[in-house]
């Protein structure tokens, strides 16, 4: 495939960089947040597509774009080769060069495949028969898992059913025959790769993958050492290969598996004359404007995004108004996370035909069947739950609570978000005393850490209550309609640690204690929708959120007037009004401080004072933090201790960090104690 040099100098005025430069710009990412690179607007676009669409927890999968963990999960290889039978190789004969020519193509709709506009340099079907001849597109072209070669299905192209090409883009679009050259397979069997139009799919530092047929060779796949080095191009994503030749219409693939760019042209390696050289420096010759793709050797590769392409196709007539382009501007064109797979409804009896048999056993009653129906920013998703026959009711209340904790899903919880600030704030580690005493995860024993939307917690085992909370607090996305008289709190138990190691309602019924909440229901009512707020906020009442707190200390309505309420409005809310250089952001950590005399109550010790810490943006723009103890010991004279001895008053003072740090064996990050505000004066 010859490449147009018009493309590559444009690449070059996009990304103009030698290799110095180059080695220069990736020893910056290698050393910067993902905040840093991106900026706090793009992680929460990127944070909110990952939710959407990733195949593996989505707490994991942030932490790979932030640069935590660069493992990948299993189903990574089946998602990446179920995904790669939409690509195919491009073959089709040059009328102009007089040789047969390659390149990659995919399909992104169930009759229309995508590759780059040098491929297809033409305009209509007319100019499309003059410049190829049999163009097709051919799947399977690989090799199969015993090494040896598949049986490709090869498919006609059909430029006068569809076809589209737009030079600035580099892309073209052309639709395919829906059966094989034998008439036996259908084109369905391939599947397409969705085109997502928004932003966040892609991240300074991430890694790409490219699926291609370089040189027309079978399919091969670039995995991995794709660095994308620019992600602040309108138009074009710039990624850095070291080892893999690029092929033109390769999809660019992100981590999800979701489509983040069509592979072009890039800058490639030149002498001090600018002459193009190949892998053992010699000169690629020019010749009627273009030269070889598979001699090239990339200093840099460039993709045109997906939400460039997107933008385009819906803005422009040809397609928008064509019926196979209308489907790009579909709301079931979506590529997010489909439902997990449901296990088969039991089979229902058949029913009788005519008059049943004397003697014959009744008919066993239906099972009920719930739909449910949920409409958001993808397409319609449909859930059918198979339920109990109509006569076996849950035997209790307490049954139905038990199955939903255990039906719970955690997989799309990314939790506290170290980068919120816009600076680095590491969630406080566990010293290895308090580590010894912690809840662990069952599925992974080696972490404690529990998270949930916009905040994290950590769990005491033998104090069944949590150490630490911290949270996100945004002053930005809250709904009005979101108010008091909307709120149902539903207390559950976290099933990914075991339930012994958490209070429930059997411990609280009749204590005197409220279940208080550490990261308050209020602070994670935030989000991008009313319905992912609701739900963040919902996900508060969890046991490994709360602590036993007596009304005064929890409620406004008590005599006390509920001071560590009020703690909170003067901080979070007050805060949150008068910053306005950081997007109106804190983040909160609370945990209670445990004392080795602490009282007694059903077997379990109760601690009688809490702390607080708030990290915040100063009207200058300089980053503090406040560190508080609040004691709840006046106040528990109506609670049953089975041992009782207080004299201390109640107390809201504020405290060194360091302080809290030797009360709660939790090491903070030295970011925050250097923003510490306290002044012994």
């Amino acid at each position: 495939m010859k490449l147009p040099v018009a493309l590559i100098q444009k690449a070059e005025a996009e990304f103009a960089r030698n290799p110095a430069e180059v080695a220069r710009v990736r020893s910056h990412i290698a050393n910067s947040s993902a905040v840093a690179l991106d900026g706090a607007e793009h992680v929460a676009a990127r944070r909110a597509m990952i939710v959407a669409s990733s195949r593996d927890p989505a707490s994991l999968a942030f932490e790979r774009y932030l640069g935590n963990n660069d493992l990948l999960s299993i189903n990574y290889l089946q998602v990446g080769t179920a995904q790669a039978r939409a690509v195919g190789r491009i073959r089709y004969f040059d009328k102009r060069e007089q040789r047969t020519a390659f390149a990659t193509g995919f399909m992104v709709s169930p009759e229309l495949m995508l590759t780059n506009h040098h491929v297809f340099p033409v305009a209509d079907p007319a100019a499309f028969a003059a410049f190829a001849d049999d163009a097709c597109i051919a799947f399977g072209f690989e090799f199969g898992i015993d090494g040896k070669p598949c049986v490709p299905v090869v498919h006609a192209l059909d430029p006068t059913a569809f076809l589209y090409a737009f030079e600035a883009l580099d892309l073209a679009i052309v639709a395919v025959r829906p059966l094989d050259a034998t008439g036996q397979h259908p084109l369905s069997t391939q599947g397409y790769l969705v085109l997502n139009g928004a932003l966040g799919k892609a991240g300074t530092g991430d890694f790409a993958t490219i699926v291609q047929h370089p040189d027309g060779q079978e399919k091969q796949i670039a995995i991995r050492n794709n660095e994308i080095i620019d992600n602040s191009l309108a138009d074009v994503l710039i990624y850095k290969s070291d080892t893999a030749p690029g092929s033109s219409g390769a999809p660019v693939f992100n981590n999800e598996w979701q489509v983040i760019a069509l592979h072009s042209a890039g800058v490639p390696k030149q002498d001090t004359q600018g002459r193009y050289l190949d892998k053992d420096g010699r000169v690629i010759d020019v010749v009627d404007g273009g030269v070889d793709e598979a001699r090239v050797v990339w200093l840099s590769n460039r993709g045109v995004r997906t939400s460039a392409i997107v933008q385009h196709l819906r803005a422009t007539p040809a397609v928008a108004l064509h019926p196979l382009g209308q489907i790009f501007a579909s709301p079931a064109y979506t590529d997010n996370r489909a439902f997990a797979a449901l296990p088969a409804l039991p089979a229902l009896p058949a029913l009788p035909v005519g008059p049943q048999s004397a003697g014959a056993p009744a008919a066993a009653p239906f099972a009920r069947v719930e739909i449910r129906i949920s409409i958001g920013a993808g397409a319609p998703v449909v859930q059918m739950l198979a339920g109990p026959p109509a006569t076996a009711a849950l035997s209790s209340a307490v049954d139905m609570e038990k199955k939903l904790e255990d039906d719970r899903d955690y997989s799309r919880c990314l939790g506290f978000d170290e980068d919120f600030m816009g600076v680095h704030i590491a969630l406080p580690v566990p010293g290895p005393k308090l580590r010894k005493q912690l809840a662990f995860l069952k599925n992974n024993p080696s972490a404690c850490v529990l998270k949930y939307h916009h905040f994290s917690s950590i769990q005491h085992a033998l104090r069944r209550v949590p150490v630490l909370s911290a949270i996100n607090v945004s002053g930005k996305h809250r709904f009005a309609a979101l108010g008091s008289a909307t709120r149902q709190d539903q207390w559950l138990r976290d099933n990914r640690i075991d339930y012994a190691a958490q209070l429930d309602d059997a411990w609280y019924a009749n204590s005197g204690f409220d279940k208080g909440h550490l990261s308050r229901r209020e602070d994670a009512e935030w989000g991008q929708t009313l319905t992912a707020a609701r739900t963040a906020a919902d996900m508060t009442c969890s046991y490994a959120n709360a602590v036993p707190q007596v009304p005064g200390f929890n409620r406004a309505v008590f005599g006390q007037h509920g001071q560590w309420g009020e703690l909170e409005m003067d901080l979070l809310e007050q805060g949150v009004a008068h910053e306005g250089g950081k997007a109106a952001r804190i983040c909160v950590f609370t945990g209670p401080l445990f004392d080795a005399d602490d009282p007694v109550h059903a077997s379990v010790q109760v601690a009688l004072g809490c702390f607080k810490v708030v990290a915040w943006y100063a009207g200058d723009g300089t980053l503090r933090a406040t560190a508080y103890r609040l004691s709840q010991q006046k106040l528990v004279g109506g609670i049953a201790f089975e041992v009782l001895n207080f004299d201390r008053l109640f107390k809201l003072e504020q405290k060194p960090l360091k302080w809290i740090e030797t009360a709660t064996g939790l090491q903070f990050p030295a970011v925050l104690k250097k923003a510490d505000t306290f002044h012994a004066a």
